[in-house]
């Protein structure tokens, strides 16, 4: 259906509706509440706000226990995600993902991520911030370039923070304890106070920690043995059930001072520490949630933030300076023996049987076990600084004219480890390590962005954005393998054969430089919206808006930098309030095209390389509605549908046509990662009982089966992951200052896969891993408030 079509039948829906009188209804006075969101960088109403926005506020957030980056994402429908375990998930909207994202050294996100004013998108994977004392977690669909640059090509999400109040002390706690299906226990202690220092100032302070029991198990792995070596591989020592627990724990803190009538200064700070243990995907091959992994793992996740937000008016113009810095540190300890056993079988089966397993051996010659561990260490720190001047917002004609810079550094560094190797087989200067990622990564984004509206009547309004940026990213350091020449006189063809220098063997950094690259370049993103408002409760817009991401360069010299990627949007939405504020019916459809689509590969020596994948196209819906029935009962859902398909081949060559034997994905692909229909539906019955105010509440989450990859061989070698549904259940009690609440969460223990993948190219590596959501949960919470 072509939007304007639509549009035209909405309009006439709106316009016959708005001069009907709504029906009349059982339980008079009950109302829906305002939601208050600053999706235009100004605090409005939801309905107001021409923006396709999924919202969950503080009380819905409590209302469904949602405490992490999975929890909130099960919720907001026009979200998907690639998960392989806390701290290692891509976000994604509206289905414009490939599946190819996540690298450190590769394209930047799709989707920004903000806490509060500041971006806090990493290059690498997003942050899992803890969700307590949260205002909002907003969900802004389709791109955002104009008020939030690059990053924000596909959509926004951003997580608001309670701020502090002179107005009153106000504290609270929560405690629960939990235990998974076939898991272990655990449990979360978390609180927050809000102190005024006096009329003008005021203090908040937040902490939290949490054990997830984990609930995979590492079992006997199969006997195999490495065909070259005749070395069997074994995790004998290494098995334990339910060996995937994570900590968490952390503080936010925040200082608001009142200046004067028309200045505040709020300085914030933020430090999270998120350890896990083990691995978060199964082998189904070997059982329900169980998996043979032969090496140990691990990964330690620590990041901080602190952030500057200034406020004021200069003569009738709204100002705001928003500047921060935030450095991460990710450790991983991860099993790459998958990748030796395949690769040894693969070779040892075709025409050059010794090629892979000889480059396994000790000093004395002799043959070794090839199995290896990864020990990466992720560096990255941004700094960000944004100005702002608004003019009045209730003026006919308003603007908003902004100034930003970015500047992100990431220290990617990964050692393919591997026991008793040879120096002449190791990265020179680095003893056992067989392959060395050692990178340093620059990314500068400056930017002018303005938005203009104007009340063209009193219910139609037009506005225009404009976004003019500049980009200069740049890789620098080395990656590959040693430059000597093995026991049969070969040399590896990436590595240290490809610097300009000779390798320095006192530099335990890196042996020497091998890539040297920079991407630059400016454009501009627009956006032009059409509002219209048929009353002051039901409204119909149109918006077309352009995002950008900025291009960049492949480590492999013989593949070339990728070039940027384009995403325009068209969209026809609605915000509509009926039956006297009680039923909430908000939705939009969307068609999207996206250009010269930025996709990762696996090249040579299992290399991964950005490619442009041609063009897609994208149609969907996304809807909400929240109805109070009665005073007592509360319904909500929301739901997006999405119809993907890749529009030229996705080829392996830069050459047009593609050849028949380079095609990635031909026409007419479907896009992986996202599902076609995510919906939810939420029930919350209030009710009396004893003199206790008391709730029973029911959830459910159900999406469509989801393309692993965009690659067809792969998809085909892993499978798709499965349609499913979850349920979840409450029922709490409250009196007073305090409540208590039992909940069970994934009710009927459903398998649900938030990912799958496999340890090397899946027509290589024949075993695959289901990355599940949380399996069944039964917890307990207790609470109060000051």
């Amino acid at each position: 259906m072509r939007p304007l079509t639509v549009a035209s039948a909405i309009s006439a829906i709106l316009s016959g509706a708005a001069s009907a009188q709504a029906p009349p209804v059982s339980d008079t006075g009950v109302q829906l509440d305002e939601v208050i969101v600053t999706a235009q960088k100004r605090t409005e109403n939801l309905q107001n706000v021409p923006v396709s926005i999924q919202a969950l506020d503080s009380e819905k957030l409590a209302n469904l226990q949602v405490s992490s980056f999975d929890d909130y994402l099960k919720y907001l429908p026009s979200l998907s995600s690639q998960s392989y375990g806390p701290g290692q998930s891509q976000l994604y909207v509206r289905g414009v993902t490939n599946g190819g994202d996540g690298l450190q050294v590769g394209s930047q996100p799709l989707v920004g991520v903000y806490l509060d004013e500041q971006p806090v998108t990493t290059v690498y994977n997003n942050l899992d911030v803890h969700i307590h004392d949260i205002a909002r977690v907003e969900a802004l669909s389709g791109p955002q370039g104009t008020l939030f640059g690059s990053s924000s090509m596909a959509g926004t999400v951003r997580i608001i923070t309670n701020k502090p109040s002179s107005a009153r002390f106000e504290a609270g706690y929560a405690v629960t304890a939990d235990t998974v299906t076939a898991g272990r226990l655990g449990g979360t202690a978390e609180g927050f106070v809000n102190v005024p220092i006096s009329d003008r100032m005021a203090i908040r302070l937040v902490g939290f920690g949490s054990r997830e029991g984990g609930y995979i198990n590492n079992v006997p792995g199969p006997a195999q043995t490495y065909p070259t070596s005749g070395i069997t591989r074994s995790n004998a020592g290494l098995t334990k059930s339910r060996y995937n627990n994570v900590d968490t724990y952390g503080a936010r803190a925040a200082l608001r001072l009142n200046l004067n009538d028309n200045w505040t200064i709020t300085p914030s700070a933020m430090a999270q520490h998120q350890k896990a243990d083990g691995q978060f995907g199964f082998a189904p091959g070997l059982g329900d949630l169980n998996v043979a992994r032969y090496n140990p793992e691990r990964s330690e996740d620590r990041w901080w933030q602190a952030a500057l937000t200034v406020e004021g008016k200069v003569s009738n113009f709204d100002v705001v300076y928003a500047g921060g810095y935030i450095r991460r540190t990710f450790d991983n300890v991860a099993d790459y023996s998958d990748y030796s056993y395949f690769y040894d079988a693969s070779y040892v089966g075709g025409s050059t049987p010794t090629y892979y397993g000889d480059k396994f051996r000790d000093d004395a010659g002799e043959l070794i076990s090839p199995a290896q561990t990864t020990v990466s260490r992720s560096l990255f720190n941004k700094q960000s600084h944004e100005i702002r001047v608004s003019s009045p917002q209730d003026a006919r004609l308003r603007a908003v004219l902004g100034l930003f810079y970015q500047r992100q550094v990431a220290y990617p560094r990964d050692e393919y480890r591997v026991a008793n190797l040879a120096a002449q087989y190791s990265v020179t200067g680095q003893p056992g390590v067989f392959y060395l990622n050692a990178q340093d990564r620059v990314d500068k984004d400056q930017a002018v962005f303005t938005e203009l509206s104007y009340d063209v009547t009193d219910r139609l309004t037009l506005t225009g954005g404009l976004r003019y940026f500049k980009y200069r990213n740049t890789v620098f350091g080395f990656f590959g393998f040693n430059g000597l020449p093995d026991f049969n006189g070969n040399v590896n063809a990436s590595g240290e054969i490809l610097c300009g220098a000779p390798p320095d063997p006192g530099n335990a950094q890196r042996p020497c430089i091998n890539i040297d690259s920079l991407a630059s370049g400016n454009g501009e993103t627009y956006k032009a919206n059409f509002t219209y408002k048929f009353s002051d409760e039901r409204l119909l817009y149109a918006t077309w808006s352009t995002g950008f991401r900025p291009g960049g360069v492949n480590r492999v010299q013989a593949r070339p930098p990728y070039t940027p990627d384009y995403l325009s949007n068209i969209e026809v939405g609605w915000k509509t309030t009926w039956l006297d504020r009680r039923l909430r019916l908000n939705g939009a459809i969307f068609f999207e095209r996206w250009k010269d689509a930025q996709f990762g590969i696996t090249g040579a020596n299992g290399i991964t390389e950005i490619i442009n994948a041609g063009r897609s196209e994208i149609r969907g819906v996304e809807a909400d509605a929240q109805w109070a029935v009665t005073h007592d009962l509360m319904l909500s859902a929301s739901g997006t549908w999405l119809d993907t398909e890749l529009k030229t081949d996705a080829c392996n060559v830069n050459v047009s046509p593609c050849p028949s034997l380079e095609v990635l994905a031909p026409a007419g692909s479907r896009l992986p990662v996202s599902p076609k229909f995510k919906a939810n539906l939420i029930a919350r019955y209030q009710f009396q009982v004893g003199g206790f105010d008391a709730h029973l509440q029911g959830a459910t989450v159900t999406q469509t089966s989801v393309l692993p990859t965009l690659e067809v061989a792969f998809a085909q070698a892993l499978g798709s992951q499965p349609a499913y549904s979850t349920f979840d259940f409450a029922a709490g009690i409250e009196r007073g200052s305090w409540s208590a609440e039992l909940y069970v969460n994934n009710a009927f223990d459903r398998r649900g896969e938030q990912s799958r993948t496999s340890g090397c190219a899946p027509d290589v590596c024949t075993t695959f891993y289901a990355y599940p959501v949380r399996p069944r949960s039964i917890g307990l919470t207790f609470s109060q408030k000051f």
